[in-house]
């Protein structure tokens, strides 16, 4: 017998039960669906973020205080940093995330994520750390403690309840320490930026540099915030990295790109095999109810396989036949299963309302730092591997689950099976 007879033995039986068919399909629905969904979803996330990060920058490393270490990040320490072989550039710097700014008659809390923060560095190194920044009025002092420059948000806020801050106009900062007391310090605005983006933790656009004595004076501190280590080659940075932690142990704490990178592709790798389980539970209650089906199928059609039997028809043949059911009712699910997830892996991939309040739960912790996030936006990766995957999937489950109903079904002989009617 002709597998093509087989198959259309198969869908004719299927067609004569619509109702339960359907169902049972739908219940295999659910299993590929799931699984595409949040495979191709968290595949499209892991995606966008990697391509995000590799965009700020593979060959810059952040290096700044452990926080339960005794070392200070002096100028001493910068350049035996810059003379690690790899290293092209070694750039201290203070930040100041926290206090205040006035200015135009307004008084400004300082955040990072919500207003703006101060960069404390040489203006000479700026374009090392920000590549192919642009003026877009001003200039760009080589020195001077009474000067700033600024970023474009800064310039031109977003929020209607910070000011406009033009060339000319005077910025003075406002620093409380600890114990009470405050330290101020004016400058002139004499150069705005262009509109830049999020680079490597720090967002340029939501900054106000000024010099490093600048930084020193309001902080009253010794030592730097951190350094900006920029390797020769991204194929340095873990080179890099390892000389600094033999150098300086863990009185320092190393951030890079490529770091984050790997760590990012661990975590989601791990995430897609989570849900990917979780998502299999389903595929156990459509095992369960295509057993199900095929069991009350078989017993509602005993006397056909009597009489199938009688015809010639052997016990392979009606083994195969009741196979194939279950595997078309496992396949047609399976496919539209990939469908159903696919078109779901899109919606879950739009922006909700929700997320705003995701954000201002962690502003608190990158305000510690000073940066602001990646904004990520992402597109569900859905590839022919996934699809394929999900069907054969479902067409397995459909297999094993029709296998014990199949195999009572093939061994009636044809004189039991009419007698049993």
């Amino acid at each position: 017998m002709r597998l093509l007879d087989i198959i259309l033995l198969a869908f004719s039986a299927l067609k004569d039960r619509k109702l339960r068919t359907i169902l049972t399909i739908l219940g295999m629905v659910v299993g590929p669906a799931a699984y595409v969904a949040v495979i191709s979803s968290t595949e499209g996330m892991s995606e966008s973020i990697i391509d995000s990060l590799r965009g700020l920058g593979a060959e810059k490393i952040f290096v700044w205080r452990s926080a339960r270490g005794t070392l200070d990040i002096t100028d001493k320490m910068v350049q035996d940093i810059s003379r690690i072989e790899g290293v092209k550039y070694a750039i201290p710097f203070y930040t100041l995330s926290a206090g205040q700014a006035r200015a135009r008659g307004m008084t400004i809390d300082l955040n990072p994520a919500e207003t703006y923060s101060v960069l404390a560095m040489d203006f000479k190194d700026i374009d090392k750390i920000f590549p192919n920044v642009r003026l877009r009025e001003g200039t760009i002092p080589l020195t001077g403690d009474s000067v700033a420059l600024i970023g474009s948000k800064v310039s031109e806020p977003d929020s209607s309840d910070l000011p406009r801050i033009n060339l000319g106009d005077t910025i003075t900062i406002i620093r409380y320490d600890p114990y009470g007391h405050t330290k101020t310090h004016s400058t002139i605005v004499v150069g705005i930026l262009d509109y830049y983006g999020q680079s490597f933790f720090y967002n340029p656009d939501m900054l106000i540099f000024v010099s490093r004595d600048v930084g020193r004076k309001l902080l009253g501190e010794r030592s730097y915030t951190g350094i900006f280590v920029i390797s020769e080659d991204p194929s340095m940075v873990e080179y890099v990295e390892n000389k600094i932690k033999e150098r300086f142990g863990g009185d320092v704490i190393l951030i890079s790109t490529k770091a984050i990178l790997q760590t990012v592709q661990s975590v989601a790798s791990l995430l897609s095999f989570f849900l990917a389980s979780i998502s299999s539970m389903s595929l156990i209650v459509a095992f369960l109810a295509i057993m199900a089906t095929m069991f009350t199928a078989v017993t509602e059609r005993i006397r056909e396989i009597g009489l199938l039997k009688a015809l010639g028809f052997k016990t392979k043949h009606v083994l195969f036949m009741f196979l194939m059911e279950a595997a078309l009712i496992g396949l047609i699910g399976g496919a539209i299963g990939v469908a159903v997830g696919s078109v779901g892996a899109y919606i879950l991939a739009q922006p909700s309302p929700t997320e705003e309040a995701s954000e201002a739960g962690i502003t608190h912790v990158r305000g510690q730092l000073g940066f602001s996030p990646l904004g990520i936006t992402y597109i569900p990766k859905i590839t022919l591997e996934l699809v394929l995957t999900a069907i054969l999937i479902a067409f397995i489950v459909g297999i094993l689950a029709g296998l014990l109903p199949a195999w009572r079904a093939a061994k009636y002989t044809p004189v039991e099976a009419l007698r049993r009617e």
